[in-house]
């Protein structure tokens, strides 16, 4: 095919996609509207796109890179002594943290015990993939406020217990768990604490410069021995970006991989992946050149204000926040409000929201889950004046049907719905709710593999 041709194929793909820069979305991207942001990550992206992270002997720039951003990551984490890594993601990060625990509790207990990580319930699902693919049992213990619940951690950590993982803050509710507390409880079993701050890492030491009160969290907490922090959110970085810290570096060794027997080459690894783009690497480091501190302050206060703003607007509607607000995210129910018509009310208004299950059994109802980025200070009012009208508007699709569907099992018909665009995917959350577990995660597994056949 001719070039024109193969960039005519990438239009047509793209058209059913949302615009990521349209700051219509509360989920999956981090806007700021600064189009310079853009403009110095893609020729960073681009330049350094071929070069390859698996042998930084060869490409030295990968080196000078990770430090820089990395080191970065170490200053807003309180870790002058830290040791970090540079990874893809957050649930790379997590993944390497979880290693690092796990091998480090063998050394400490041998391998005859099934290694635990403590979290509550309110954990990203990374770590129950991490222990999935590592070998380790995740206890899920309860919340309380939307946080993790200081008694349950006192009351469920053991021998077994390998590591414990908290939030700052938590995707769910956007709170911060108390970390403080818990690190006391780890620090009398000589347990590991993994906080993640994939979601908070970039904004939360901003917000606590322009004088918010942010719990602490990071290396300023004893007994904190790594984190998570994604520079793809609120480092304003393209995605494949994320920085994984462990306080000392012996605890950073038990993360990596390194064979010296094959007859290639000394297999080095420091992160999940083995031949990697140096290109976002380059491109966080280019973004965070670019913005420093001053620049990370001035989008945080943007943040700031389009959260006081839309805030206060959900509430003049209805709206209750379901735990504290202390973060960028807002999480928010009106048990007036059908929900699941209002969020496909604001689809069709052009609106891209989070719908959550609540969890009964810990007070939290069913709620809309809101990810705040700097371009949504600017697109707050036409966001309120949509959603008042989302909240009167009689919903395309009748909820107690699709419950019924799903009593039926009739879900070949749901996901046409979701396929066509006629239903917002998050309802899939809520919907499987009255489904067994196992039975619901075969039967996601099943819809994605027909999608992509």
């Amino acid at each position: 095919m001719k070039i024109d041709e193969v960039l005519s194929l990438l239009e047509r793909a793209e058209l059913k996609d949302l615009d990521p820069k349209s700051g219509r979305l509360f989920a999956y991207v981090y806007e700021t509207g600064d189009e310079n942001i853009r403009k110095v990550a893609e020729k960073a992206l681009l330049r350094f796109a071929e070069k390859n992270l698996l042998d930084f002997t060869v490409f030295r720039s990968a080196v000078f890179f990770e430090k820089e951003v990395v080191g970065f990551a170490k200053n807003l984490m309180h870790g002058a002594d830290a040791a970090g890594t540079f990874t893809f993601g957050g649930t790379e990060s997590i993944m390497l943290a979880v290693k690092a625990a796990r091998d480090f509790y063998r050394k400490r207990e041998g391998k005859a015990e099934v290694p635990e990580i403590l979290a509550p319930i309110s954990i990203h699902p990374a770590f129950l993939k991490a222990a999935d693919y590592l070998g380790l049992k995740v206890v899920r213990l309860a919340v309380k406020d939307a946080k993790a619940d200081t008694d349950e951690f006192a009351e469920a950590v053991s021998d077994k217990t390998a590591l414990i993982a908290l939030s700052a803050p938590n995707w769910p509710f956007g709170t911060v768990d108390p970390v403080e507390e818990i690190a006391e409880i780890a620090a009398e079993k000589n347990v590991l604490i993994h906080v993640d701050a994939c979601l908070g890492g970039f904004i939360l030491p901003f917000f606590e410069m322009l004088g918010e009160n942010v719990p602490k969290y990071d290396f300023r907490v004893e007994g904190v021995t790594s984190i998570s922090l994604d520079v793809h959110k609120y480092g304003y970085a393209p995605k494949g970006a994320s920085v994984v810290l462990f306080r000392d570096a012996e605890l950073k060794k038990c993360s990596m991989f390194v064979d010296v027997t094959s007859p290639g080459y000394v297999f080095v690894n420091q992160a999940v992946l083995s031949s990697r783009p140096e290109g976002p690497l380059a491109a966080a480091f280019a973004v965070i050149k670019y913005l420093g501190i001053e620049g990370y302050k001035k989008l945080a206060s943007k943040v700031l204000s389009a959260r006081k703003k839309i805030y206060k607007g959900l509430k003049a509607l209805g709206f209750e926040s379901v735990g504290r607000v202390e973060s960028s995210v807002l999480a928010m129910s009106n048990p007036e409000v059908d929900l699941i018509g209002f969020v496909n009310n604001m689809k069709r208004l052009g609106w891209q929201l989070h719908l959550q299950k609540g969890l009964k059994k810990y007070g939290i109802p069913d709620n809309i889950h809101l990810t705040l980025s700097p371009i949504h200070d600017e697109m707050a009012e036409e966001f309120l004046e949509d959603a008042a009208k989302a909240v009167e508007m009689k919903p395309d699709v009748d909820t107690k049907q699709i419950y019924a569907m799903v009593e039926r099992g009739e879900f070949a018909e749901i996901v046409k719905g979701i396929e066509e665009g006629r239903l917002d995917s998050s309802i899939v959350t809520i919907l499987l709710e009255s489904i067994p577990e196992d039975f619901a995660a075969e039967l996601i597994k099943n819809v994605v593999m027909e999608w992509f056949r």
